[in-house]
């Protein structure tokens, strides 16, 4: 239910005039609830040739690698 907050939050914030902290709470809120399903797509695109190839540059790999932990996975 918290999580809905953030999200739902941030769009009446964007409705009543504050668009630019409204969109920060929703981005937020989205990350917190796809959370679980960052590791499925981040394994799903490591498996395309050219994507695969690409997430596994140095500077890009650290910050997928930390995207795709599935820490919060049952």
């Amino acid at each position: 239910m918290f999580l809905y907050l953030f999200f739902l939050g941030g769009v009446f914030v964007v409705l009543i005039g504050w668009p630019m902290v409204g969109m920060v709470l929703e981005i937020y809120g989205f990350f917190l609830l796809f959370r679980g399903f960052f590791p499925v797509a981040v394994g799903f695109i490591r498996r395309i040739p050219i994507l695969g190839s690409l997430l596994n540059l140095p500077g890009i790999s650290g910050f997928v690698d930390k995207v795709g932990e599935s820490s919060n996975m049952v």
